[in-house]
């Protein structure tokens, strides 16, 4: 690859991730933060992330979140026993592999579920509202074609290994 090229990647891709955390991520967690939803007062910065994971796939192995949220096995460990203590998820035994352990959310980790992804939605259909149809179609293009890549990057990566 031409370094040029190279460079430039890694600079749309930084500068990508520094406006996605700006625009998403930062707005998601103050408006969290500002809500009067008192369940969602007991969690810390990364379990509501944890929280939506978890309710949009329903079941997931400890160690798929981990993969997703960029943690370690045991900080991944007590963030899940936090979040079990207080009630959010529970753990069962995988039934077509005992020796695999699952993580699914509660009623109390369904509502905050539910009300997360309530105002995940209300703040995308906001922000994205502020660019025009084509830009957005755009937008969503330039996205599967990055997914596309990271995938076809991952896949090659996972099979030098």
């Amino acid at each position: 690859m031409d370094p040029e090229c190279a460079k430039k990647v890694r600079l749309m891709d930084l500068e990508f991730r520094v406006l996605h955390n700006k625009l998403f991520e930062d707005r998601f967690f103050q408006k969290i933060a500002a809500s009067q939803n008192s369940e969602l007062k007991e969690l810390n910065k990364n379990q509501p992330l944890v929280i939506m994971i978890i309710g949009s796939v329903k079941e997931i192995m400890p160690s798929t979140i981990g993969t997703y949220v960029g943690m370690d096995r045991s900080s991944l460990s007590r963030m899940v026993d936090s979040l079990e203590e207080k009630g959010f998820v529970r753990r069962k035994n995988d039934p077509e592999d005992r020796r695999k352990v699952l993580i699914s959310l509660t009623e109390k980790g369904e509502r905050c579920y539910d009300f997360l992804n309530r105002k995940s939605e209300e703040m995308a259909a906001e922000i994205l509202g502020l660019v025009e149809e084509q830009d957005l179609r755009d937008f969503e293009k330039g996205l599967e074609t990055m997914l596309r890549v990271l995938r076809k990057i991952d896949s090659a990566m996972e099979s030098r290994k």
